[in-house]
């Protein structure tokens, strides 16, 4: 590697850090230094990032591209428990306890990603109470997102995940709406909990009664008041 390329491939991490939600906290001086001990991981669509029951070598950050943490073994059986989008990181509790991963975390594009081993991660967290604070934050928004996640599997219909999914894509955007399904329906009907087929039926239904249009991949919301009665039915 050139040292043009080196000094690129620094100024990628550097950005990456600066705008991940934990590092947010962290200094210039200090992100540059945790910079200098990061690596990069290219990974094409399809690769396996993290495997389940291996303990990852630090917490990812994502640069570009889109991955999944996926539960479960065979594309029968997994669900897709979250979507990680440029700028986001995963791993952090791995990192932190020190223990296998529980999930697997696939590259569902061709994807670059920011490596922060897990004893800087540690370290940050015993020596930098600011750090720590965000630290306590994320893990805890996590055990909501995941109990609202249970709480959707198990109380709500398809229909009403679907519904609020929808609206979550529109992203607080009031009246019509054209959003883009980020990844193939096959992971987004994992992500849901559905089979693809129970998911080609719920648009259709919703296309039917004209609270939304269907172009391959780009959803129109027509009637957005009645995909959110949809979402709380």
């Amino acid at each position: 590697m050139t040292a043009r390329a080196a000094k690129a491939d620094l100024r990628l991490v550097a950005s990456v850090l600066a705008c991940a939600e934990i590092f947010r906290s962290v200094g210039p001086a200090r992100l540059a230094e945790i910079a200098h001990r990061c690596a990069l991981l290219s990974a094409h669509e399809g690769a396996v990032i993290a495997r389940r029951d291996v303990r990852p070598p630090g917490v990812f950050a994502l640069a570009y591209g889109c991955v999944e943490l996926v539960l479960g073994a065979g594309a029968k059986e997994m669900r897709v428990v979250r979507l990680v989008s440029p700028r986001e990181t995963f791993c952090e509790a791995t990192a932190l306890l020190g223990r296998p991963s529980r999930y697997e975390a696939i590259a569902l594009a061709d994807s670059k990603l920011v490596i922060v081993p897990s004893a800087v991660l540690v370290a940050l967290v015993e020596r930098d109470a600011v750090f720590a604070r965000n630290m306590t934050a994320a893990l805890a928004q996590s055990v909501e997102s995941l109990l609202a996640e249970l709480e959707a599997a198990t109380l709500q219909s398809g229909m009403q995940r679907l519904a609020s999914y929808l609206r979550s894509l529109a992203d607080g955007r009031s009246g019509a709406a054209v959003v883009g399904l980020p990844v193939r329906k096959t992971v987004v009907a994992a992500r849901l909990g559905v089979k693809r087929e129970t998911l080609s039926r719920l648009l259709r239904e919703l296309a039917d009664q004209g609270v939304i249009a269907v172009a391959k991949r780009n959803i129109s919301i027509l009637d957005p008041d009645r995909l959110a009665q949809a979402a709380h039915a």
